[in-house]
């Protein structure tokens, strides 16, 4: 998937207002909330066949951390 790519169907699937990019924290937004969280859960489980887990989530400091998780290589 392109990185511009990654950045919209991110943004669409978590339904956020704000713009995002990789050096954003997604648990600093407003809209973030534990719903949010199994939002993301689910859309890198189906676009990456990859699972997070709690600890992942908690890693996380911004989105350039959430790629280096599922694989740079998957997001080019």
């Amino acid at each position: 998937m392109k990185k511009n790519e990654f950045i919209i169907k991110l943004k669409e699937e978590l339904e956020l207002e704000s713009d995002i990019n990789f050096m954003t924290d997604l648990k600093a937004l407003d809209e973030w909330d534990s719903m949010t969280a199994m939002v993301l859960i689910g859309f890198v489980s189906d676009n990456f066949g990859l699972t997070l887990t709690a600890e992942d989530i908690k890693q996380m400091t911004n989105i350039d951390s959430l790629v280096t998780r599922i694989g740079k290589e998957k997001i080019n």
